[in-house]
């Protein structure tokens, strides 16, 4: 170890122990089964469906308050140390993004969809049937009917589910480990050289905090403002969610109005939203503005171009490519591409280090503050591309395609994972997606209709990316950075844990739900929408064959030609006043602009006349409002378990 590693490690708090390890795993376990009941049987607020991981807040909330107070009152040697928590957040927060719309719930749905919904209608069994590939599918009409139906016997076949999900089990482990591997490459820029700010581990950074005065109550719950801005969300909440139970009791929806641009072909949305705005409170003004500014012009190129009838859809593209015009979403591709590529450039001096200590063993380059090493991240990330690539192809697709499908998939991944660490962004889901960027590259054509049938099972992992552990991998590295975690070399094996228990338990909780009650009892939108999605974009492309999307390269081109131009103005003129970050997502940004404005303009006033002195004291009041919209929605899923209650989302408060 370096003599800059000897220090940190004279410095670092005990973390990775067994307690926490098993602490962190218990709940993770807890979250994978919880959650899918929550989705497929309550039908609550979800809680494994966003980015900013309002499960993950929620557990760490009760593993604080309700858990590890009471046990430093009763038995302090059983109660978690600081770093300990963190450990044990790190882990949930992973846990939290593994199941529910992170994995677990997309995956059925699409491995059993084709055979369910083919009818005369569609002709799904002469058009679809004969090109899928049957190893990594289950086989067997009653297999199939009884997942959905319900079986008489309630029981699972797991004879006819053991080998595809052995083989799915694979890719998943590659496609997770690989995305941890490239965030350990990128922790340092990241963390030490750029200094993102992390708005989504600000809260669980606060409630870790201590404060010398030997209380057993963190100082963050011993301050008045964090429980104002808790009670904001949380009784609003409340209000909806009795609202379900008694009529009678009014809504409060946090939706103030959508106001019509361009004779209604476009619009703007004003919705508050307490998370959001709790979150943005801790990103920078100058990113902020940009978040808005770039959101807000994307609407009126937007309605411009469908006043002078520019707007149009693009047939190749699947239905979550569908959400604005086509050349808006390709221009969104070109600025990921930049925004990733431009990334890298900006820490190339960085990854020249990371690649001499992997090929070249150089010993002056420290990586003993990661969970590993530059050289097993390095190759981890490579044998995972290749597990991947090998898996992908054996499913129809050509190895060239397969290159590019891993491209487009991971430029959107880095997009999402700079977007919440630099930006706070609740819900980042991309204007486009790999399949997609495929077809309309290539053409259908060249990808032909065995191509076809490998890019449709890939919507189980590359297109819904509402939750990514990519992200939150990011968070925790960030975490476990600032606690300063003593062992942290575990963690990776916790990694590994973390993904093959939550898998196991989520998806062990679907099977045994679906054939106890039938699937599409369950969830409309993972059993009847996911499940048909995928084969409604594969047999668009076989019947309907088309080549390159030429008009789409230009636009991916013009995208591509902004965001630099933007990034060279970030980078050269200190006056600029918009960050670039927000151009790539502004197209889907609508949800979410008008609490980053409030925000934006909160902070501007909090800073112009109190300065940071202020800024500081305000903070509990923001984080508040965070937690107290994670916990009210988990709140009401408890009482909802125990008295019977379906559907109770809390719309109009809770995220989404």
């Amino acid at each position: 170890m370096s003599e800059r590693g000897h220090r940190i490690g004279q410095l670092q708090e005990r973390g990775c122990t067994w307690k926490a390890l098993a602490t962190g795993l218990f709940w993770a376990i807890f979250l994978g089964l919880a959650s899918t009941y929550n989705d497929m049987i309550i039908k609550g607020s979800g809680l494994a469906t966003w980015n900013w991981t309002p499960g993950a807040i929620c557990i760490f909330f009760v593993l604080i308050a309700l858990v590890n107070v009471p046990l430093r009152f009763i038995r302090p040697s059983l109660a978690l140390q600081r770093g300990e928590l963190a450990v044990a957040y790190f882990i949930i927060l992973l846990a939290n993004t593994l199941t529910g719309r992170g994995f677990s719930s997309q995956m059925l749905p699409v491995l059993t969809g084709a055979q369910y919904y083919a009818t005369p209608e569609n002709n799904w069994d002469a058009v679809i049937h004969p090109y899928l590939p049957s190893w990594p599918l289950p086989q067997g009409h009653d297999v199939l009917w009884h997942f959905y139906e319900g079986s008489p016997v309630g029981q699972v076949p797991w004879n006819a589910w053991i080998v595809p999900l052995a083989y799915w089990g694979v890719f998943a482990l590659a496609l997770f480990l690989t995305m941890a591997c490239l965030m350990v490459i990128l922790r340092k820029q990241w963390v030490e050289y750029e200094r993102l700010p992390y708005p989504m581990v600000q809260l669980p950074l606060a409630m870790l905090e201590e404060d010398g005065k030997r209380s057993t109550i963190p100082p963050l719950f011993r301050n008045w403002l964090l429980w104002l801005g808790f009670a904001l969300p949380f009784v609003m909440g409340s209000i909806n969610a009795l609202h379900n139970y008694y009529p009678f009791v009014p809504t409060i929806d946090s939706g103030l109005a959508s106001i019509p641009l361009f004779h209604g072909m476009a619009g703007i949305r004003l919705r508050i939203n307490a998370s959001m705005i709790g979150f943005s409170y801790f990103v920078p003004l100058n990113i902020a503005a940009g978040l808005c500014f770039f959101y807000l012009l994307t609407t009126v190129q937007r309605g411009v171009w469908a006043i002078v009838g520019w707007g149009g859809k693009e047939d190749a593209m699947g239905v979550y490519s569908q959400y604005t015009d086509p050349a808006i979403i390709h221009q969104s591709m070109g600025g990921m591409i930049v925004l990733v590529l431009g990334t890298l450039w900006i820490g190339r001096r960085h990854l020249q280090a990371v690649g001499r200590e992997a090929f070249l063993n150089d010993q002056s380059v420290d990586d003993s503050d990661e969970i590993i090493s530059y050289r097993t991240a390095v190759l981890g990330s490579i044998v995972g591309f290749l597990v991947m690539g090998v898996w992908l192809t054996s499913t129809g697709i050509s190895p060239p395609l397969v290159a590019m499908l891993l491209f487009g998939s991971f430029i959107i991944f880095i997009t999402i994972s700079r977007t919440v660490a630099q930006g706070g962004v609740a819900s980042m889901f991309p204007a486009t997606n790999a399949p997609d960027f495929v077809v309309s590259g290539v053409g259908s054509s060249l990808v032909g209709v065995k191509g076809m049938a490998g890019l449709a099972l890939c919507y189980a992992w590359s297109v819904d990316t509402l939750i990514l552990m990519m992200s939150a991998c990011a968070n925790g590295l960030k975490l476990i950075t600032e606690v300063k975690v003593a062992r942290q070399r575990r963690l990776f094996g916790a990694i590994i844990a973390v993904i093959i228990v939550t898998l196991a338990a989520s998806i062990g909780m679907v099977l045994y739900l679906s054939y106890a009650h039938g699937a599409i009892n369950l969830s409309r939108f993972y059993f009847n929408n996911v499940s048909q999605y995928p084969y409604w974009f594969m047999r668009e492309g076989i019947e309907n064959p088309v080549g390159p999307s030429w008009v789409g390269w230009l636009h991916t081109g013009v995208g591509a030609l902004i965001m630099t131009g933007l990034m060279a103005a970030q980078h050269r003129f200190m006056w600029w006043p918009f960050h670039p970050l927000g151009y790539p997502i502004s197209c889907v940004f609508g949800s979410m602009w008008f609490s980053v404005f409030i925000a934006w303009m909160l902070k501007s006033v909090i800073m112009k006349y109190g300065g940071p002195h202020l800024f500081r004291r305000l903070r509990p009041l923001f984080l508040g409002l965070i937690l107290g919209e994670a916990s009210v929605g988990g709140f009401w899923i408890v009482v909802d378990y125990f008295t019977d209650m379906v559907g109770n989302t809390l719309r109009g408060v809770f995220f989404g």
